[in-house]
């Protein structure tokens, strides 16, 4: 939302915000290396289900980019896009393809979960002050959004099981995948920032508080189905015993809804130092989003007149320890900010 602060310059010109977002609850950089595209001895394999959670492996991918941003005194219109995509599987599989089965093992399929999302969005915010008394001075923002959705794809049910008896290996699998390749919809923010002397300043802002999207183009189920009939190593090739279908069909036009994240945040301004801490609570989950709480505190300090530094550290969510760099350049009107954070992790090797 803009908050319409103001000491903002009456208009500003953004061209271009990118943010990427790689996470896993499992191998860091340097592990994945070591391991992928080597042969695996019975340690290495040990070793990589060890690393992997008791409750499966989950990754994920998101990018939100902002092509434009144009902000004139108490308004702002942005064109924005967001893409996210996650993955959840079981640890029984993966064990099961390392090790194998014993007799009688019973391999669970059910619980795997995945999704995939992007957007493109048309924004236009407004800020003002509605409060002042003494040194106090209340703003609150809104913010409209048009959303063009572009795919919308989602494991609504997956289930089976694989056992292996001794007369070979049998087991039954399906899953339900949704999607759509087009919808229209919109999405609306909320905020507000209490300033109090030239110091101290108090957020608090809700992100999609409503929203929704209709998904009206290709709209489909697709059902991938696996028959597994007394398979053994000596009739491995014979495409009689492993029976695999799948079929689509149309189904009716369905919405969905963006996850909705509360924000609040304090910070401090020194002479040449600001102080921040922020706490952020999703109140639903999907999309790269969780229902976990999640705390930061940060720093950016001006070493020159052109030149800030920032740093900070996150605690929660699926991510752990999140420690974050960054740099902020400014020569004249122009202004280039660069930032990376590492996840359970100082160093990129390091991180998840």
């Amino acid at each position: 939302a803009n908050l319409g602060f103001a000491k903002t310059p009456e208009w500003n010109l953004m061209i271009l915000s990118l943010g990427v977002n790689v996470a896993n609850n499992s191998f860091n950089l340097e592990q994945y290396n070591r391991y992928n595209g080597t042969f695996l001895s019975a340690e290495d394999k040990q070793t990589i289900m060890n690393l992997i959670p008791d409750d499966g492996f989950n990754g994920s991918i998101s990018a939100n980019l902002i092509g434009l941003g144009v902000s004139w005194r108490n308004f702002a219109f942005t064109v924005s896009g967001r893409g996210t995509s996650d993955l959840f599987l079981p640890k029984d599989p993966i064990q099961a393809i390392f090790f194998g089965n014993e007799i009688n093992d019973t391999v669970v399929l059910s619980g795997s979960d995945g999704n995939a999302f992007a957007s493109v969005e048309f924004g236009l915010s407004y800020g003002r002050s509605i409060w002042k008394k003494t040194d106090y001075e209340l703003f609150a923002g809104a913010s409209v959004r048009v959303i063009r959705g572009l795919v919308n794809q989602e494991i609504k049910e997956s289930e089976g099981e694989v056992i292996t008896l001794e007369t070979g290996v049998e087991g039954e699998a399906d899953f339900l995948v949704r999607s759509a390749e087009g919808g229209l919809g919109y999405g609306i923010d909320l905020g507000l920032n209490l300033k109090y002397k030239e110091n101290w300043t108090i957020g608090l802002s809700c992100l999609d508080l409503l929203n929704r999207i209709n998904w009206n183009r290709n709209t489909k189920e697709k059902v991938y189905q696996v028959r597994i009939d007394s398979l053994l190593a000596e009739n491995f090739d014979s495409d009689s015993l492993v029976i695999e279908e799948s079929y689509s069909q149309p189904i009716v036009h369905f919405t969905t809804h963006l996850p909705l994240l509360l924000q609040a945040g304090v910070s401090y301004q020194l002479r040449k130092t600001i102080l921040a801490f922020d706490l952020r609570q999703g109140q639903t989950s999907g999309m790269g989003q969780t229902t976990k709480t999640s705390a930061s505190v940060g720093a950016e300090h001006q070493l020159y007149h052109w030149l800030n530094l920032r740093g900070g550290i996150s605690l929660g969510e699926n991510e752990g320890i999140t420690i974050a760099q960054g740099l902020g350049i400014n020569v004249g009107i122009y202004h280039l900010d660069l930032a990376i954070a590492n996840q359970n992790g100082v160093w990129p090797t390091k991180s998840k």
